[in-house]
């Protein structure tokens, strides 16, 4: 999610209906042909990694509950809609990478079914700034700040979606100025 585009400032209280919305297994299955493990959280390859952290699993009946919650109502077209208007967006992918344009499909139709009106576009050139939500991928297999930081630090180098939390800062930063294995999980932990 660009968490700096004005459609997710107005609404961000649907995400987790979004996240509920999409069935990561069947994405696995059918577009790397089981080829993987699902993503639940930032460090899941990681010593650090929480396995209790919330899991956003496979739940359509919650995503529309969470949309109804959200005073959203189903509109004649078989999408939701709230203040008159529909809820949807766009997620951009790369062009030349098949597997996450394969994957992005899946997702837009997943959500699609759920009634949010998403779809895909393959951009010329990324619109960092521009874009809605762009499907990307990192990891941080080795020391966790690798990726970690960056990624969700506020402003820093690979923040694409605009991320910003101060606890999460806290927390990043509290890890990674300690080479303490107890004090960085902790940290870690919380950041999770």
């Amino acid at each position: 999610f660009n968490f700096q585009n004005p459609y997710w400032t107005e609404n961000k209280d649907i995400i987790p209906a979004v996240c509920y919305g999409l069935d990561r297994q069947a994405i696995l299955d059918t577009v790397v042909l089981g080829h993987g493990i699902l993503a639940y959280g930032p460090l899941q390859r990681n010593v650090y990694n929480n396995e209790n952290v919330e899991q956003y699993t496979y739940n359509p009946e919650k995503s529309k509950q969470i949309l109804e919650d959200a005073g959203c109502t189903m509109g004649a077209n078989g999408f939701y809609e709230r203040n008159g208007k529909e809820i949807g967006f766009v997620i951009s992918v790369s062009a030349g990478d098949q597997v996450r344009i394969d994957m992005a499909q899946a997702a837009a139709q997943q959500l699609r079914e759920i009634g949010i009106n998403c779809t895909v576009e393959v951009p010329e050139k990324v619109d960092w700034a521009g874009q809605m939500a762009f499907l990307i991928g990192w990891g941080s297999p080795f020391d966790a700040d690798d990726h970690t930081y960056k990624v969700f630090g506020t402003d820093k180098g690979a923040n694409y979606s605009g991320y910003s939390n101060a606890k999460v800062d806290q927390y990043l930063t509290e890890a990674r100025q300690t080479d303490d294995t107890a004090k960085r999980a902790e940290a870690y932990d919380n950041f999770q």
